[in-house]
């Protein structure tokens, strides 16, 4: 036999222990696995962007599920802007609504929304570039000419990050070297690639955008696996941790977390072994953020 740790009902505190809701559907027994959490500003910054965009992305096709994507967007926004008025490290506050603003301003075209956006990318850039250097490239459809032309210089010094990496290491990317591997500072960087040569192109090199497709699809230190399953090189990895629980498998197009770095000077990527999951595991952000890099690639190569 096995023991379960709940009985399967909700907790519902006005009952005794053990004792059974007429409905069958809560107990007196304090047995939930409860998930415990805090309010994080940023979070809810980040989660505000992502309902604006998909909210602009579904009109037309989900009307329904777009009015309450922009809804909860607005409803987040307010809730962290609160959060963040109680915060006396004001060095927080650059560009964390940035982002929100700019994808809030292209889903409903509200002034207000601009006007946020144009009081924070200078002083955000300002701050970390490179960081802030793809919400930069996203509002130039929503800009004017000049605008562009400020971001020019930031552009030039994003070029000198770029090659960089040809004196940090011989894929030309950056690799991580914390605890959780670099695959998605990877990929990110190249999206921003992507972007920068779209609207750039006498700055930023056709030739480095390969950087990235490079590394993910096997020119990459320990062994010459792709790390997308199911696409690149002539033996992708076929050991992943992932959410269909079938842990010496793959699902096709699961992005690894890649190559981890060891001190001193170790950089593996076990293929046998999928639960060191810095290592192999497949996620939805992660496999998002190739998607996005796929498609912003696709785009660049078509033109």
């Amino acid at each position: 036999m096995q023991a379960s740790i709940t009985d399967g009902l909700h907790y519902d505190r006005s009952l005794k222990p053990y004792e059974v809701s007429a409905d069958g559907k809560s107990s007196g027994t304090p047995d939930d696995m409860w998930a415990f959490t805090t309010r994080n500003a940023w979070l809810d910054f980040r989660a505000a962007t992502m309902f604006a965009a998909a909210s602009r992305a579904l009109e037309g096709y989900n009307d329904d599920l777009s009015k309450r994507a922009l809804a909860q967007s607005k409803r987040l926004m307010q809730e962290a802007n609160a959060l963040m008025a109680q915060d006396n490290n004001n060095t927080r506050r650059i560009g964390n609504n940035m982002a929100t603003n700019l994808q809030l301003y292209a889903a409903t075209h509200e002034q207000s929304y601009l006007d946020n956006f144009k009081q924070q990318i200078w002083a955000a850039m300002e701050d970390n570039a490179i960081n802030n250097m793809q919400t930069a490239l996203d509002a130039i459809p929503y800009m004017d000419e000049a605008y562009k032309q400020r971001l020019r210089p930031y552009i030039q010094k994003y070029q000198e990050y770029i090659t960089s990496f040809d004196k940090d290491n011989s894929y030309g990317v950056p690799i991580g070297l914390g605890n959780w591997a670099g695959s998605g500072n990877v990929v990110s960087f190249g999206t921003t690639i992507c972007f920068a040569h779209l609207y750039y192109p006498d700055i930023i090199n056709m030739d480095d955008i390969y950087r990235t497709g490079n590394y993910l699809f096997g020119c990459h230190p320990y062994h010459n696996y792709s790390l997308v399953a199911a696409v690149g090189a002539a033996r992708p990895k076929a050991v992943f941790y992932g959410n269909n629980r079938a842990d010496f498998s793959f699902i096709p197009g699961n992005v690894a977390p890649g190559l981890l770095f060891r001190q001193p000077d170790h950089f593996e990527n076990y293929d046998d072994w999928p639960f060191l999951w810095g290592q192999n595991e497949g996620t939805v952000g992660g496999n998002t953020q190739y998607v996005i890099f796929g498609e912003a690639f696709k785009n660049v190569l078509k033109k």
